[in-house]
């Protein structure tokens, strides 16, 4: 487990907030054709959304994270009586129990188009790389096993475990160029199809990026976007404005890493202040740049011990 220093709070602060304020900059973007040169949007502009309102990129992480600090009180209880029987749930029932905070019915795991290469799934795995920031493995097996309710496809599960162990990485300040190749070795079984694109994304030209409809496309501008900036503000304008059908998904992901790698200051205080959305969408409530903030340090600060977890 490392220590909780303030480098690492300071990064965790930036992590889910850079990730909702990368989704609502690339709003407006999603399904535009890429602008070139100077006609590069680089402010918050309204869309299909207002201006600064994130979408369900954040929303699917927003779901994990509460779910995740909900999951801190069952295990304070075992820590006090491990004994007791109810601590230990019925063989099974932690897929049913995790289908039903989806709002899932178990007969819904596994929709038709789920097994396609979706890389909506990438953000929800997100808030696992600070729950378990002491677990590296516990990280990466969480990240797969909840991408496999919903996402059967071989590139929807590696890429969700690569995604989780690269931000778990950057949270512990590796280097963006270090933590890219350790994440490929450590994710676990990924085709080499994917491991190539992920590999070879930094010298990818831009008119090949595409913001695609698969975890390949997706993950290959992030990467690409993440190795070739040095700030969090050209990291994010450069990936969004390469439009594409999962804009907002990839300015998600490139805002997660980072809002890590550059921490909570190196997001831009004007991008932060227009930031909001309502979650739950039905009597939620209304989410800010101080409330993510806090949420990736409240997630941070009490790691989930994986073994407990188990008893």
């Amino acid at each position: 487990m490392p220590a909780i220093t303030s480098d690492l709070i300071h990064r965790a602060r930036g992590c889910l907030l850079g990730a909702a304020v990368g989704d609502a900059f690339a709003m407006p973007l999603e399904g535009a054709p890429r602008p070139y040169g100077g006609a590069q949007c680089r402010e918050m502009r309204a869309g299909r959304l207002e201006a600064g309102r994130f979408t369900a990129a954040t929303e699917q992480m927003l779901t994990t994270a509460l779910q995740l600090l909900d999951a801190q009180w069952p295990l304070a209880e075992k820590t006090e009586a491990r004994g007791r029987k109810e601590a230990s749930p019925p063989a099974g029932a932690g897929k049913l129990t995790l289908l039903a905070r989806l709002g899932r019915k178990p007969s819904d795991a596994l929709p038709v188009e789920a097994t396609a290469p979706d890389p909506a799934v990438l953000t929800r795995c997100l808030p696992l790389a600070l729950a378990y920031i002491g677990d590296r493995d516990a990280c990466i097996e969480q990240a797969r096993q909840r991408t496999a309710l919903t996402h059967s496809h071989p590139d929807c599960l590696s890429g969700s475990a690569f995604a989780a162990v690269l931000l778990w990485q950057l949270l512990r300040g590796v280097a963006p160029n270090r933590a890219v190749p350790q994440s490929l070795r450590w994710c676990g079984e990924i085709s080499d199809a994917l491991a190539e694109t992920i590999q070879n994304a930094p010298g990818c030209p831009r008119e090949r990026l595409t913001n695609g409809s698969t975890v390949a496309a997706v993950l290959e501008s992030v990467v690409w976007g993440l190795s070739v900036t040095a700030s969090y503000q050209e990291a994010v304008t450069r990936v969004a404005n390469l439009g594409g059908p999962f804009a907002s998904t990839a300015g998600a992901l490139i805002g997660a890493f980072a809002g890590a790698a550059y921490r909570f200051s190196g997001v831009p205080a004007d991008w932060r202040a227009q930031l909001h959305g309502v979650w739950p969408l039905r009597g939620g409530r209304t989410w800010r740049d101080a409330d993510l903030a806090e949420l990736g340090e409240r997630l941070v600060q009490h790691p989930i011990d994986q073994a407990l977890a188990r008893a």
